[in-house]
């Protein structure tokens, strides 16, 4: 469901969702209503899972989401409310609109490099997850070890395979990071493009707005 907090409605609409599980988008947040309290404060009331909103005691379900949605990039909202909520920025800047742009004109002109650039980061990512897996092994082997740990061969020879491994993760991430500083040097010959792509976009922006 969608609503505005200025259309009368908007209680009744609120009500419903939390008695019926629905998500609830509202937009326009820019006058925060103080009925949205108690959702984001998750006020129960009694042994029952019960919101108040005003004078109604509403069940809550469990499925219900809310989302708040403002078009108004420069608008400020209290801490209490940042408190509350999860914020998510979709405002374009000029540094993500430009590696945007730099990501197209990559894929445009250099697609080979464009191609290894991505290869590269997927490889990193999961490099990093199988490093941190290695290490939950190494801790969970440790705890498992009974008596002192270098008279225990079954986890001695864990902890070698580990390490083993370990090492030569580190020395392939390591190779990597080489070849994505020689990507980086090449996309780097684009960035002023990139740039001035960016700031066309805004230059345009501004003249909508006179």
């Amino acid at each position: 469901m969608n609503y505005f907090l200025s259309l009368c409605t908007f209680r009744k609409n609120l009500e419903s969702a939390l008695r019926f599980g629905n998500s609830l988008l509202v937009q326009d947040v820019e006058s925060y209503d103080p009925i949205l309290n108690p959702v984001l404060n998750k006020e129960r009331t009694g042994g029952r899972v019960l919101i108040t909103i005003g004078d109604q005691d509403i069940d809550l379900s469990p499925a219900f989401q809310i989302f708040l949605i403002t078009r108004d990039a420069s608008v400020e909202f209290s801490p209490d409310v940042c408190s509350r909520v999860t914020f998510v920025n979709f405002t374009v800047t000029s540094s993500s609109l430009a590696s945007q742009c730099l990501n197209q004109v990559l894929r445009s002109e250099r697609p080979d490099v464009d191609k290894k650039r991505s290869d590269l980061l997927k490889l990193q990512g999961e490099f990093a997850v199988r490093l941190r897996q290695l290490e939950k092994a190494l801790l969970a082997a440790l705890n498992e070890s009974k008596g002192k740990i270098l008279d225990d061969n079954s986890v001695i020879g864990t902890l070698e395979k580990l390490k083993t491994e370990a090492s030569e993760v580190a020395k392939k991430a390591a190779e990597t990071d080489k070849v994505m500083a020689e990507v980086e040097a090449v996309s780097a010959q684009y960035q002023r493009l990139a740039a001035a792509c960016s700031q066309i976009y805004h230059t345009l922006q501004q003249l909508n707005e006179v």
